[in-house]
This record gives structure tokens, C-alpha cells and sequence, in this order.
């Protein structure tokens, strides 16, 4: 029974590939999301901890902070191509909209865009090849594993099978956060001459959580108001962002509300990588017992 309603979701889904994309390089051959997630997985939980077993920690302070930089710029720089040839240039519905088919000049540079950035998503990965480098196996929790996993994942699956329409608001929210998250560490990475005016840095797993709720409220949407995208993306895509939510929330609970109620923190904080690399961020949870957002 179970077999047969995955079997009929396969099948559903590789009738809407959609014509655009479905040939471009590393999308059409489903065995390269399943090789790079897999490598990933390795590396994060068993390559990793071998190979750094005899060694020491790296110093990699000057390309962390290189690495944020980039962030901050690309995510900036797609942000407003994905807004400008969506919402701007062909006139979105923020409330719901469809799936355009259309192969125009405005259309392919939107699509083009969304390959980018997904790619840029991809090269989120080396935040935790720095954890395995830097010793901090700690860091690499449940929650920072599972986001990046499925971050990357719903990137190409939706690049796949609905790449405009009603995934691109997800796809410049998370732009959004990424930019607000990565000056934070780009900035708490010059030291504490910066770092004191940080202030702002305990909203960041706020502004995360948030970001989930908006997103799982509005990919609802097509549901139950017929725009012509694909429910049955929906209905794969939004429990993935649901379990990340509940992450983040056992994530925050945890660390803060029990701290605010005068208990002892059932587990660390988040953080970013620091002036002395003793710290790093949490794009997916990520933590450092020393200090707290």
C-alpha cells in the first residue's frame, strides 16, 4: 500500500517536470541530489571526525570571514534578480501564483536566477566542511545536518518541477534571512571592537523561526485556492519546512525560554564563527556553549 501511493507520487511528479529546466546540468539526472547528499552526509559524520581524529584544528578565520562576505553579496545580488524578473518585470501575485511555462527573455533570466542561487545553496555545505576543519564536531547537530539537507533538496526539487510561480516568495524570503544572518557573522567575525554592538544577534533564531511560519502559510496556499501550481510539490515541500520549524522551535525553547524562566539552558545557544574562532554561526543550529544570542 505504502509502495504503491510512493510509486503514484513518482509518477505524478515526473509528469510535470517542468520543460524549462528539466535538461539543464545537475537537475535532470536525479542520481546528482542523491550522490551530493549522501556525500555530504558522509562527510559531515563519518569522513570528517576520521580524518581530523590526529590532527589539529585549522585556522580559518580569514577564509570564514571571506566566505560570509560572499554570502552576504551573492544572496543580496540574486535577491533582487529573482524579485525584479518576478514581482517587478512579469507582474506576480504575492497572494498566489502559478506556474508561467513561459520561455521568454524575462522568464529565463528568472529561472537562470533561481539555478544560481540554488547553487549558492549548495555552497552553504561548507559551513559545516569548516565545523569538521575546525574540530567542532558538537556544532554539527540534528538541526544544522537536517536544514542543510533540505534546503538543498527542496532547492532542486522545486528548480525541478515548479520553478516560478508560488516557490519564488519562499525563494527571496530565505534570500532575505540569509543576508540578515551572514552580516551578523560577518561582522561579529571583526572582533569584539564590532561585536558590541551586535545587540541584534539574539533575534536572529526569531527571525528564522518566522521566516518558517510565513513560508509554510503561504506555500499552503494553491491548496486551497486554485492558482495552477502543483499541489503535489506542495504536499512534499511543506513537510520538510515543518519538521525544520519544529527544530527551531525545540531549538529555542530549549536554549532561551528555559533560561528566561530562571532553569539552567537544557542546551547552548547558537553562534557564529568569531575574531579567535572559538564560535560559529547557526544557519541550521549550530552552537556554542560560551555564549548566547
Amino acid at each position: 500500500m505504502e509502495q504503491g501511493i510512493v510509486m503514484h507520487t513518482i509518477h505524478q511528479l515526473m509528469t510535470i517536470r517542468d520543460p524549462r529546466t528539466k535538461d539543464w546540468k545537475l537537475l535532470h539526472n536525479p542520481s546528482f541530489i542523491v550522490v551530493l547528499l549522501g556525500v555530504y552526509l558522509y562527510m559531515a559524520k563519518v569522513w570528517g571526525p576520521n580524518f581530523m581524529k590526529h590532527r589539529k584544528p585549522y585556522d580559518l578565520k580569514g577564509i570564514i570571514r571571506i566566505y560570509n562576505l560572499f554570502q552576504v553579496v551573492s544572496n543580496i545580488y540574486f535577491l533582487y534578480r529573482i524579485i525584479y524578473y518576478s514581482f517587478w518585470a512579469a507582474g506576480y501575485s504575492l497572494f498566489c501564483q502559478g506556474l508561467t511555462y513561459k520561455a521568454d527573455e524575462n522568464s529565463r533570466n528568472l529561472l537562470n536566477a533561481y539555478y544560481w542561487y540554488f547553487l549558492v545553496r549548495v555552497a552553504d555545505f561548507l559551513d559545516t566542511l569548516f565545523f569538521v576543519l575546525t574540530k567542532k564536531f558538537s556544532h554539527i547537530s540534528v538541526l544544522h545536518v537536517t536544514h542543510h539537507t533540505i534546503v538543498v533538496f527542496n532547492g532542486w526539487m522545486f528548480l525541478q518541477f515548479g520553478p516560478d510561480g508560488q516557490a519564488v516568495f519562499g525563494v527571496c524570503l530565505n534570500a532575505f534571512v540569509h543576508i540578515i544572518m551572514y552580516i551578523y557573522y560577518f561582522l561579529a567575525s571583526l572582533g569584539p571592537s564590532i561585536q558590541k554592538y551586535l545587540w541584534w544577534k539574539r533575534y536572529l533564531t526569531r527571525i528564522q523561526i518566522v521566516q518558517f511560519f510565513i513560508m509554510i502559510v503561504h506555500a499552503s496556499i494553491p491548496i486551497f485556492v486554485d492558482c495552477g501550481y502543483p499541489v503535489v510539490l506542495l504536499c512534499i515541500g511543506i513537510p520538510q519546512v515543518i519538521l525544520i520549524l519544529g527544530l527551531f522551535l525545540n531549538f529555542y525553547v530549549q536554549s532561551y525560554l528555559s533560561r528566561s524562566s530562571g532553569g539552567p539552558p537544557k542546551m547552548p545557544a547558537p553562534q557564529v564563527h568569531s575574531q579567535n574562532g572559538d564560535s560559529h554561526h547557526t544557519n541550521g543550529g549550530n552552537v556554542d556553549a560560551k555564549k548566547e544570542l
